[in-house]
C-alpha cells in the first residue's frame, strides 16, 4: 500500500475517534440530567439486589469426628476455591447447631439438622437447602449377639449411651422407643447422655454395654467401632414399620459379607434406620452463598462412595418440616446455572437471579450506546436547522423593516448568529450543509448592509 494511502487511513481513523470523543462530550454536556437519572437508577438496583456476597460464612457441624464435620470440611475446600472462607464450629449435636443458626445474635449462618427434629413452624428464621445425606442410627453393644424378638427386655437395665441431651441421636431414639411403648425420662438411670467420644471410650472400656449414635459409615468413630471384635451391630427387625410412621427415615441395609467378605462379616443382613441430614441456612443468607452451598452439596454427593444410598441421590428435598428456599427450588427445577465455572460464582448467581432485569437494562442501554455514535449527526442537524430558522426570521424582518434602526438591530442579530456558529463543532457528515448555511448568512448580511446604505 502506498505511503500516502497509509497517511490518509490514519487521518481518517484519527478524525473518527475525535468525532466520537466530541460526540460523547456533547452528549454528557447536553443530556447530563438524563444520564444521571439512569446511573442513579442502576446504582439503586444494584444496591437493593445485593450482587456481592459476604466472603466469610460460619457453618455448625456437630460433634468432632462426625460425618457432618467431614461434610463441612469438604464444603470448606469448595468454598475456598471460590475465595470464600467457610468457618466450621463444633456443637454438641444437630439441634444445638440449628438453634444457634436460628439465633440472630450468634455468628452461625448454617447448620445440619437430622430429620424429624424440627416441626413445621420451628426455626422461623431458617430455610432448607435440602437433604445432603442419610445417616444411620447405629446401636453397638457388647456381650452375646442378640437374636431374640424382645430387644426391650434384652437391654433393660443395661447402661446405654443415648447421646447428649437434645442431640439428634437422643431425639430419634426417644421417638423409636415411644413407638414400642417405652418412655425415656430422668428415671431411666441406665441411660447415659454422653458425647460420641465419651460413649465410645466407655463402651470400649466395658463401662457401658451399648451406645446409640447417628453417624455416617465413613466416620472414624463408626469405623473404629465396626472393627472392634467384641462389639455387635444391632439389627432393627422392625425398621420397615418405623419408616412407615416416620417418612423422613429410610431403611438401609448392611448386606451379608459387605464388611469383610473373606470372614463373611456380617453373617446376615443387618437392617438399620437412617435419617436424612438437611442443610439449613439463614433466611437472609445471600443467594450466591446459598447457590455455593448447593453446588458444594452436589459435588460432595458425587465424590462420596456412598455405602448407603446412590451417589446422585443428594441434594434432595426430603424432610419438608422446614420450607425450601427459593434459591434451592430454582436449583432443583433447573439445575446449576449454565455459566457455572465460566464466571465467578457470585456473578453467575446474580445473572441467574436477575436475568430478566439484566435483559431489561440491556434493552435500555444498548439503544443508548447506538445513539452515541450518531449523536454528532443529531446535534449537528439540529444546530443547522435552528440556525436556518433564525436566519429565516432575520431575512423576513429585513424585508419588512421600515427604518435604519430596525436594519441595524437585524444586522447585530445576524452577526451574533454568525459568531455563535463560529464556536461550535459540526460533524464531518454535515460539513456541506453547514458551509451552505454560512454562505446564506453572508448573503443576508450583504443584503442588510446594502439596505442600510440605501436608506441613508
Amino acid at each position: 500500500m502506498p505511503v500516502y494511502k497509509n497517511h490518509a487511513f490514519i487521518r481518517f481513523i484519527r478524525n473518527r475517534l475525535r468525532e466520537e470523543h466530541l460526540a460523547w462530550r456533547i452528549m454528557f454536556r447536553e443530556e447530563w440530567i438524563s444520564l444521571l437519572v439512569i446511573v442513579l437508577g442502576v446504582v439503586l438496583i444494584i444496591f437493593f439486589t445485593r450482587p456481592l456476597p459476604p466472603w466469610q460464612v460460619t457453618l455448625a457441624v456437630g460433634q468432632p469426628g462426625s460425618t457432618t464435620e467431614q461434610i463441612g470440611k469438604r464444603y470448606q475446600e469448595i468454598f475456598a476455591q471460590e475465595g470464600v472462607t467457610l468457618n466450621l464450629v463444633n456443637t454438641a449435636g444437630s439441634r444445638e447447631s440449628i438453634v444457634e443458626a436460628d439465633d440472630a445474635n450468634t455468628p452461625i449462618n448454617a447448620g445440619f439438622l437430622l430429620g424429624g427434629i424440627a416441626r413445621k413452624g420451628d426455626f422461623p428464621h431458617l430455610v432448607s437447602l435440602g437433604s445432603v445425606q442419610y445417616l444411620p442410627l447405629w446401636l453397638f453393644y457388647r456381650g452375646s449377639e442378640y437374636h431374640g424378638a424382645d430387644a426391650i427386655n434384652y437391654f433393660r437395665g443395661k447402661p446405654i449411651a443415648i447421646g447428649v441431651e437434645g442431640s439428634g441421636t437422643e431425639q430419634l431414639l426417644t421417638r423409636i422407643l415411644a413407638m414400642r411403648g417405652v418412655k425415656i425420662s430422668s428415671d431411666n438411670t441406665n441411660l447415659r447422655r454422653l458425647t460420641h467420644a465419651e460413649a465410645r471410650d466407655q463402651l470400649l472400656a466395658g463401662q457401658i454395654d451399648a451406645m446409640a449414635i447417628v453417624d455416617g459409615f465413613d466416620s472414624p468413630t463408626i469405623q473404629g467401632l465396626i472393627a472392634h471384635p467384641e462389639l455387635h451391630i444391632f439389627d432393627f427387625a422392625y425398621a420397615d414399620a418405623y419408616v412407615k410412621r416416620m417418612p423422613y427415615l429410610e431403611v438401609v441395609t448392611i448386606p451379608r459379607g459387605s464388611l469383610d467378605l473373606a470372614k463373611l462379616d456380617p453373617p446376615n443382613d443387618i437392617h438399620m434406620i437412617a435419617s436424612t441430614v438437611t442443610l439449613l441456612v439463614e433466611k437472609t443468607m445471600h443467594p450466591a452463598i446459598q447457590q455455593l452451598f448447593l453446588q458444594a452439596a452436589d459435588r460432595t454427593s458425587e465424590d462420596a462412595e456412598g455405602f448407603f444410598g446412590r451417589a446422585d441421590q443428594f441434594p434432595a428435598y426430603i424432610d419438608k418440616s422446614i420450607p425450601l428456599s427459593d434459591v434451592a427450588q430454582r436449583y432443583y427445577d433447573k439445575g446449576a446455572p449454565w455459566l457455572t465455572g465460566l464466571l465467578p460464582f457470585w456473578v453467575v448467581s446474580y445473572i441467574d437471579r436477575m436475568w430478566l432485569l439484566v435483559l431489561g437494562l440491556f434493552a435500555i442501554i444498548l439503544p443508548l450506546f447506538r445513539l452515541v455514535p450518531n449523536y454528532r449527526l443529531f446535534r449537528s442537524r439540529q444546530l443547522i436547522s435552528d440556525a436556518y430558522d433564525e436566519l429565516k426570521v432575520i431575512e423576513e424582518r429585513m424585508y419588512a423593516a421600515t427604518s435604519i434602526e430596525q436594519l441595524r438591530y437585524l444586522e447585530a442579530r445576524l452577526e451574533g448568529l454568525d459568531a455563535e456558529l463560529g464556536d461550535v463543532w459540526v460533524s464531518s457528515d454535515e460539513t456541506n450543509r453547514f458551509y451552505t448555511m454560512k454562505s446564506a448568512i453572508s448573503l443576508v448580511g450583504r443584503e442588510i448592509k446594502e439596505r442600510i446604505h440605501a436608506a441613508r
